[in-house]
């Protein structure tokens, strides 16, 4: 009888070991994972470059070339009637924002972490505002757009 309860616990600790195991390996290949992302580097962040390029390419129309991001267009190398798309950054967080005619409209714009966003004038108008409020009180950032010729321009004011 005391044999067989031995056997017992030795087979639930092995058991137990053989778990253990295998939670450390699945969850070794998950951080090793998400370190070098899911589908490997091709997910790495976008340079400040790359988004003026994609921004640039997308309000150009459909992409006929190769998926690699070509340098920004120049604004007299767009088409008649396309405005000039540029990300704008403050310290609350990034603004996309495109001239047309003279006309400044804020297409989207992320709050950084600690801030959240609140639109005050979207556009198209002569000047377009957005607050980047911060959640923890103090520290608010108003982001005015203009337009300058043909490219959005930024000005901040930080409000304490």
């Amino acid at each position: 009888m005391a044999a067989t309860v031995v056997r017992r616990w030795v087979l639930a600790g092995g058991a137990w070991l053989l778990t253990v195991a295998a939670a450390t390996a699945v969850a070794t290949g998950a951080v090793g994972s998400m370190r070098q992302g899911i589908f490997g580097t091709a997910d790495a962040p976008y340079t400040e470059a790359n988004v003026d390029a994609l921004l640039a390419a997308s309000s150009a129309g459909p992409a006929t070339a190769s998926p690699t991001p070509a340098p920004a267009s120049s604004p007299a190398s767009l088409p008649a009637g396309t405005g000039v798309v540029r990300a704008l950054t403050t310290s609350g967080g990034t603004i996309v924002a495109v001239c047309e005619a003279g006309l400044v409209t804020l297409r989207s714009w992320t709050p950084n972490s600690g801030f959240k966003a609140e639109p005050e004038q979207r556009g198209p108008a002569a000047v377009a505002s957005l607050r980047f409020k911060a959640r923890s009180g103090g520290g608010d950032v108003r982001a005015r757009v203009t337009c300058s010729g043909t490219e959005p321009q930024l000005t901040v004011v930080d409000d304490d």
